[in-house]
């Protein structure tokens, strides 16, 4: 009977702290296309990718994706709706981020990062739900339009000087899908 005399308020103390609200990891995996191309990877510098929480701000996971261009066969290949364009070695990135409740984000890619001058972003939007993990198939995959202009004559360094603005410049250009 005492014993309960002393257990009982410390029961009731127990029962009126709130529960704490525990992490859990949302992993998620961000992979950026040329536009009608291949994925952005090491060969190109990857891409940079921002995962930011939308309302408060707080930028949640950074990093640049890395890997391979992917098959050429299965990304210029006639494919089914909803087939993944990418394998194992295609170019990623991957979080791992730690969340108590939804949280809505904003995706953002900018690349590709070796070729500053023709550097593209877009941004999309999407939900990470604590526990579940976006990671399958092509998981959240970012289209960069554009394309990658290199002058190879003149060189980019050059400074061109004409009279009277009366010269023939012969240019030679690399241009590459980004």
């Amino acid at each position: 009977m005492k014993l309960s005399i002393y257990l009982l308020p410390l029961v009731l103390i127990a029962f009126s702290i709130p529960f704490a609200s525990y992490a859990d990891t949302a992993n998620i995996t961000v992979m950026v296309k040329s536009k009608d191309a291949k994925f952005i990877g090491d060969s190109m510098g990857g891409a940079k990718i921002t995962i930011k929480d939308i309302n408060s701000g707080t930028i949640l996971a950074q990093g640049v994706t890395k890997g391979s261009t992917g098959n050429t066969d299965i990304i210029m290949g006639t494919h089914k709706r909803g087939a993944p364009l990418s394998d194992s070695s295609s170019a990623k990135f991957t979080a791992s981020i730690n969340i108590t409740k939804p949280v809505h984000v904003e995706i953002t890619a900018t690349g590709p990062l070796h070729y500053p001058a023709s550097m593209q972003t877009a941004t999309v939007t999407h939900w990470l739900i604590p526990g579940k993990d976006i990671t399958a198939g092509d998981a959240i995959t970012i289209e960069l339009p554009g394309f990658v202009v290199q002058t190879l004559i003149p060189a980019d360094s050059s400074v061109i000087k004409t009279k009277n603005n009366a010269a023939v410049i012969n240019i030679e250009a690399k241009v590459l899908m980004l």
